[in-house]
């Protein structure tokens, strides 16, 4: 078994092969994407390097975008996945300030227990 910022135990039939624990997040996001366009979204799970959400608007492999309100910041990132309305994002030039605040949201939140969501 492993363990998370939280030391919950983690079943390794559970893990899968990201980089961090991914914890859930079920919070409002805005996304500023490409062209000005600005999209709603919700959280799905987070973690430090990354998050999937739902979007009210479709986004491209690739597009290069902010999230805002990710541990009361706007975080660069990058769509790597996406699937209809669900897209997962990598979080892009964190800095060391901006890491420590998401781990510390994130041991705050409960772990993400689903299977991946194939994004």
């Amino acid at each position: 078994m492993q363990t998370n910022l939280n030391s919950q135990k983690v079943p390794e039939t559970l893990l899968d092969r990201r980089r961090h624990p991914r914890y859930r997040f079920s919070e409002p996001i805005t996304i500023c994407a490409p062209g000005g366009v600005v999209i709603p979204g919700i959280g799905i799970e987070i973690s430090a390097s990354g998050l999937s959400a739902i979007t009210a608007g479709s986004l491209q492999v690739n597009d290069t975008l902010e999230i805002e309100r990710i541990a009361g910041d706007k975080m660069p990132a990058i769509v790597r996945r996406n699937i209809g309305r669900v897209s997962g994002f990598e979080f892009l030039n964190v800095t060391a300030e901006q890491a420590q605040r998401i781990r510390e949201s994130c041991a705050l939140l409960p772990l993400y227990q689903g299977k991946s969501l194939g994004i």
